[in-house]
């Protein structure tokens, strides 16, 4: 399975926890309340696990044609949150209490509610981010793996008002790196894409079963967040349990978020940038870590942020520390002069 098939960046509930009940997929977000349910590991005591629920009122509309999700005060200047290859807002929902301000979460096109770009190019999508940063009144942007190339993109040309950027784990390898790791090269024909899509597209006989590999494969707990994600981002056709966006749809954003020579762009990026690189797989280490240092070091605007025990989720695999890194940076930018 490669690293981001999107959806699978979950988590999920603890045999002895209660069930969450959430809004199916395609159901009306508007002034739902959504239960979100995370695992406070005590540094005194970590065996000890204290669940903590919050509910939460979540706003949601179309944005520039996107369907987004609005946590927080509405007047509050906005954090926009785009995530990984075929994911939808679901995947921010257990971190966007703990960021500064408003948080905005999109489903990227053709991805849960929100319908395809037609015709998918980089410079379309990268203009839609900036769209919907000037139209939800966005001072800074967050990107997960390929949501981070396209932050990439935006950072090079921010729209007015756009202070800073925080890219989650989104590699920046070579064609031959990228290689090297099994995927395909987004240069290559769309027929090949999908194809190659097909064969890794995640597919589970049963609920439990998919919420239990799906931890295993992010190194993740269990956890009530990680149910509620994968259900409602999974679903269920013909007695299986499947992420729902097509190949197709996937192969078209793959194509127009890494169809550009994303790791050059690194010397264009003009604000503030944090740089969370995931140090696991170890046996991916070496090949990763020259990727981000070389791409860390083309800009003075980029912190690196070398996240060794995190795996290429750190959102879902330890939401709590991972959102504390992000909105405690964010929170710096925010009293910084601006540029």
């Amino acid at each position: 399975m490669v690293q981001d098939s999107g959806w699978l960046l979950m988590r999920q509930l603890s045999r002895s926890a209660p069930r969450l009940s959430l809004p199916r997929k395609g159901s009306a977000p508007a002034n739902a309340i959504y239960v979100t349910a995370m695992r406070d590991r005590q540094a005194s005591a970590p065996r000890q696990r204290r669940l903590l629920c919050t509910v939460q009122r979540v706003t949601g509309r179309l944005v520039e044609g996107l369907s987004v999700r609005e946590w927080g005060d509405p007047a509050a200047p906005g954090v926009l949150m785009w995530p990984g290859l075929g994911s939808t807002s679901a995947y921010f929902a257990a971190v966007a209490e703990a960021m500064p301000g408003r948080v905005v979460a999109v489903d990227p096109p053709g991805c849960g509610s929100s319908p395809p770009l037609e015709p998918c190019t980089p410079e379309r999508l990268s203009d839609l981010a900036r769209a919907v940063v000037g139209a939800c009144d966005c001072w800074a942007m967050v990107g997960h793996s390929l949501g981070a190339y396209l932050a990439v993109a935006v950072a090079t040309d921010p729209p007015a008002g756009l202070r800073a950027v925080v890219l989650i784990d989104g590699g920046y390898m070579s064609p031959s790196d990228l290689a090297e790791l099994g995927w395909p090269d987004a240069q290559a024909e769309r027929t090949e894409l999908v194809a190659w899509l097909t064969n890794n597209n995640a597919h589970f006989p049963d609920w439990p079963t998919a919420i239990r590999e799906v931890a295993v494969m992010f190194d993740c707990d269990v956890t009530p967040a990680l149910e509620a994600y994968l259900r409602e981002e999974l679903i269920e056709v013909d007695g299986e349990i499947r992420e729902p966006a097509s190949p197709e749809r996937l192969a078209d954003l793959l194509v127009a978020a890494r169809g550009r020579d994303v790791p050059a762009l690194a010397p264009d990026i003009a604000i503030p940038t944090l740089l969370i690189a995931c140090g696991k797989p170890p046996e991916h280490r070496a090949l990763r870590q020259q990727a981000w240092q070389r791409f860390a070091d083309a800009s003075p605007y980029i912190d690196l942020h070398v996240a060794g025990a995190w795996s290429h989720n750190p959102i879902i695999q330890n939401p709590e520390a991972s959102s504390n890194l992000i909105a405690d940076w964010l929170r710096t930018q925010q009293i910084a002069p601006s540029l």
